[in-house]
């Protein structure tokens, strides 16, 4: 071993790969050319049957280290092994068919570094390679990132880093009972022991493309039910919120992009979200102001989910957007605009 490798490592990247061929040279170069130059690239190939393993081991680069599953163990197996291996003091995830901004690990690294009690960043993403490039963002505060887990991943998992030492302090892996929301437990899990936070920069640029775990599931949705209900389970436990189909499959629908065809289906939505709002308030288990401000996003999320009511849907806003403090994302105008043409899509 070279002396130069014998030095300690910053940072370790992570990129699982599953028959990645066709994007993956192009993501490993996305990492190799980063501004930030002291870390490992553990590539783990999890049984790709395509020639995923011949295309890494044509790139030539001391930073890379290729790891074979051998056979195809899962998702979450694959992230085990990577926190498993891990030797540097921050762990930076990579998809094998995306692409980073050159100083996504500088950014990342000196935020984490600035704010030592944060144990989890993330940051913000462009979806591309699906018709027009679309920004998703999300939550910034410690306390609204917790709370947004209520619903789904408050942090997008592709672009995450973690501080090391908090991670195995506090003993947490991915479920690999679950084929999908692997990362969406996670973090559900590590909320509990440090504060997760994101930036506001677009640093990471996910590929909509056929090999993404998602679209392997997308006609899978009653299974995908399933998955999203264990995790769904912590919070109705924590929150004393009952345990019944019904409602699991409520807060499924809310959760999703899924649209609204009936203005008594909304009410209903709504209900559960001030539920929700008044559990807290009895078990105190989240911030109530970030709760508050999440359940007013959704709410806002709820009702341009239900456009396609009409204006019914705008008079029922309008009457109780009160209830929840307004947080981020929802113009006014934009919502009654959407009811007035009855927008039936999301």
């Amino acid at each position: 071993m070279t002396p130069q490798l014998e030095m300690k490592i910053d940072l370790s990247v992570v990129m699982p790969v599953y028959n990645g061929e066709k994007y993956l040279r192009e993501a490993i170069l996305s990492v190799l050319n980063q501004s930030f130059k002291n870390f490992e690239l553990l590539i783990i190939n999890d049984g790709s049957t395509d020639s995923s393993v011949e295309v890494i081991n044509q790139i030539n680069d001391d930073r890379i280290q290729l790891i074979d599953n051998k056979q195809n163990r899962g998702i979450a197996y694959t992230r085990n092994l990577g926190l498993k291996l891990a030797k540097g003091d921050f762990l930076a995830w990579m998809d094998c068919d995306d692409l980073i901004d050159k100083d996504r690990f500088r950014i990342q690294i000196n935020f984490l570094k600035n704010n030592p009690k944060i144990g989890i960043c993330g940051t913000w993403l462009e979806r591309f390679n699906e018709g027009k490039p679309r920004l998703s963002t999300t939550f910034l505060d410690p306390e609204m990132v917790k709370s947004g887990l209520i619903f789904k991943p408050s942090v997008l998992n592709a672009t995450s880093m973690f501080r090391m030492d908090m991670i195995t302090k506090a003993g947490l892996s991915f479920d690999t009972e679950l084929a999908i929301s692997e990362d969406y437990n996670f973090y559900v899990d590590a909320c509990f022991h440090f504060p997760i936070a994101n930036i506001p920069k677009k640093l990471y640029f996910y590929r909509a493309s056929e090999t993404s775990i998602m679209k392997r599931f997308d006609d899978l949705k009653e299974m995908k039910f399933q998955f999203h209900k264990k995790v769904y389970t912590k919070w109705f436990e924590k929150l004393h919120l009952p345990l019944s189909e019904e409602n699991f499959r409520k807060h499924d629908y809310l959760s999703s992009e899924n649209l609204y065809d009936n203005i008594e289906d909304v009410a209903e939505a709504f209900n559960w979200l001030v539920y929700i709002k008044n559990q807290n308030i009895i078990y105190k288990i989240l911030d109530d102001k970030a709760l508050d401000k999440v359940l007013g996003n959704m709410f806002y999320f709820l009702c341009k989910k239900s456009s396609q009511i009409g204006l019914k849907t705008f008079a029922f806003y309008l009457k109780n957007r009160g209830e929840f403090e307004k947080s981020f994302g929802g113009s006014l105008l934009k919502l009654f605009l959407r009811c007035f043409i009855k927008y039936d899509k999301f």
